[in-house]
């Protein structure tokens, strides 16, 4: 077996906290119905080319949490204001890619709304881009009734009442204007994440920022708010994400030290999610030079209490592929495990009402569908214990 430590990541405050916390991507194909529909988040927004009429309908047996604010993405903010901030910006469907997690899920779930404008290139599902990526975009995230959520950010960060604007918004791409801004409206939550700004000689990243501004507040202000908390929720369970339980580098064919390496240390609106949802979100990597030096993860480990519901949207929507159904060892009678594989195996688990997804990376790992395999075989056996 692999030798095994454990450490929780600490994440650096303030705009570093933001970006590394906050909630989530863009990536897919959408158009201003790309949005949450009434049944409330996840991927029962429309994908590219649908019309609001397309979004499946609530029915009495709640299958999906419902938005709690009376807003869609198209009402939230108008193509036009956000092209007006870099005119190659979009909507799209934020659950469109390939890498969401059911964390990313946790502010739908909460009756929240997540909205993306952007490039179309690849993001992190925090409004950066990944290696390589020359992605831009906008992610404006709400969540109602989060006036103590709220109350947290500001002992951690201080009051703000003007957006946060900086000349280098990205680490990846360097010279790419953004803004930031978190604000309470009433009880309701509001992030907003710009980066890739495009500003007109003599003017700033402020003003070009500030309609877009206006028009979110503008929005949520006029909005009704209802309390339809999903009822399928619950305390997150020990076997997720354990800093206590060992990790077994062998099963993954790695011989060298591995860690678990838990996010933590900042405050965004997406960790509040995470915190009132029950989401667990951390990864294995190789260490490298001792206990501190997390390098590129090996395997990703997520887990929505009550969260199948995202998954099976997901699949509804074909983010994920129904023919890709698989048998894990140990599977309770009801549940399902999917699993697809290219340069990463992803196996997506529903077990009873929770999803969870296994992402093993082939960074270290030699054969990422035995290991792919293993990982979920032993997830099964934890839950179950």
């Amino acid at each position: 077996m692999g030798k095994t430590t454990r450490l929780r990541q600490g994440v650096i405050g303030g705009i570093a906290a933001v970006l590394l916390l906050t909630g989530c991507t863009a990536g897919g194909a959408g158009d201003d119905s790309a949005t949450p529909g009434p049944t409330g988040g996840g991927d029962s927004t429309p994908s590219a080319g649908a019309t609001p009429s397309s979004t499946p309908a609530p029915d009495d047996s709640a299958a999906s949490p419902v938005t709690e604010i009376d807003l869609d993405c198209a009402a939230l903010l108008d193509s036009a204001t956000a092209s007006a901030l870099q005119p190659e910006w979009t909507p799209r469907d934020y659950y469109a890619r390939a890498d969401a997690v059911p964390a990313d899920y946790a502010i739908a779930q909460e009756g929240g709304l997540i909205c993306t404008w952007n490039d179309g290139a690849a993001s992190d599902g925090k409004n950066n881009p990944v290696p390589g990526s020359d992605y831009t975009g906008l992610l404006v995230q709400v969540l109602p009734h989060a006036a103590e959520q709220y109350a947290q950010l500001v002992a951690t960060y201080g009051e703000k009442t003007e957006p946060d604007c900086y000349d280098n918004m990205s680490v990846e791409n360097q010279g790419t204007a953004g803004c930031t801004h978190d604000m309470l409206i009433g009880d309701t939550w509001v992030s907003m994440l710009a980066t890739g700004l495009v500003v007109p000689e003599g003017g700033s990243n402020e003003k070009v920022f500030a309609p877009a501004v206006r028009s979110v507040t503008d929005a949520v202000t006029g909005a009704d708010v209802s309390d339809d908390p999903w009822p399928l929720g619950g305390a997150l369970p020990g076997f997720t994400c354990n800093a206590d339980a060992p990790v077994d580098g062998a099963a993954l064919g790695i011989d060298d030290e591995v860690q678990l390496v838990l996010p933590g240390g900042g405050y965004s609106i997406y960790a509040a999610a995470w915190q009132r949802a029950a989401a667990s979100n951390c990864f294995v990597s190789v260490a490298d030079g001792g206990a501190d030096a997390a390098v590129d993860s090996v395997a990703d480990e997520s887990l929505l209490v009550g969260g199948a519901w995202a998954l099976d949207q997901r699949l509804e929507f074909g983010h994920v592929d129904a023919s890709s159904a698989v048998e894990v060892p140990g599977l309770a009678s009801g549940d399902r495990a999917y699993r697809t594989c290219a340069e990463t195996c992803i196996t997506d688990l529903v077990l009873g009402d929770d999803w969870v997804r296994l992402t093993v990376h082939p960074v270290a790992v030699p054969d990422v569908e035995a290991a792919s395999e293993a990982l979920a075989a032993d997830y099964v056996a934890r839950a179950a214990a």
